[in-house]
């Protein structure tokens, strides 16, 4: 009797771990994020920087799925003037951050379409402009909440390509001007990032 309750647990552990196995799947992305700040006075996503880290992604069914990531993401702003128009300025915002999206993902075919919130902490920042580094700059927040929307392409069995747009929903500091309002309180970071990722475990077809 008692090695048939033995047998019994085994193979309801081993079924569990099954299914953790099939439901959660982690993964690795990197790539390159293109950045620039509203409302610093300057236009484009000039700012290039690294974006990457760990992932791990839920399914919920056969359509839907939840991911978590904790990424580095290098953001900012970048202005490199136009000497042959007169343009002699220089600016440079760099802004490292640890961030952790949680996205909700929806899958057709090899398309998965994402959107959800995430949180970042700022670990380091750096201003320069044509006079050298900017010592008394306005502070910047050390959290960030922000919104994301993006589409991932599975490329080849575990691999993908995935395409993002993220935006500030909090300021990551005061206007230079100290005006704000309800809507528009501060400056806020816009970052495109386009990354490879690979996804451990059997892979899924669509």
């Amino acid at each position: 009797m008692q090695k048939i309750i033995f047998i019994l647990i085994f193979l309801l552990a081993f079924n569990s771990i099954t299914e953790a196995q099939n439901r959660f799947r982690p993964g690795l992305k990197a790539g390159i994020a293109t950045s620039q700040v509203h409302g610093d006075t300057y236009t484009g996503f000039d700012k290039f920087g690294f974006d990457g880290g760990a992932t791990l992604n839920a399914k919920i069914n056969e359509k839907w799925k939840a991911q978590f990531e904790i990424l580095f993401v290098q953001k900012g702003s970048k202005h490199i003037g136009d000497v042959n128009k007169g343009d002699f300025s220089y600016y440079l915002m760099e802004l490292n951050y640890v961030e952790v999206p949680i996205l909700f993902q929806y899958q057709h075919k090899k398309f998965i379409f994402e959107i959800g919130p995430g949180i970042g902490y700022l670990i380091s920042s750096k201003e320069a402009d044509h006079n050298g580094g900017v010592i008394n700059g306005i502070p910047f927040y050390t959290t960030e909440v922000s919104g994301s929307i993006g589409i991932n392409y599975q490329i080849y069995k575990n691999f993908g390509i995935n395409w993002r747009f993220t935006n500030s929903i909090s300021p990551i500091r005061k206007f230079a001007s100290g005006a704000s309002t309800a809507s528009n309180p501060g400056q806020r970071n816009n970052v495109l990032a386009f990354t490879l990722t690979y996804t451990f475990g059997n892979a899924e077809q669509p």
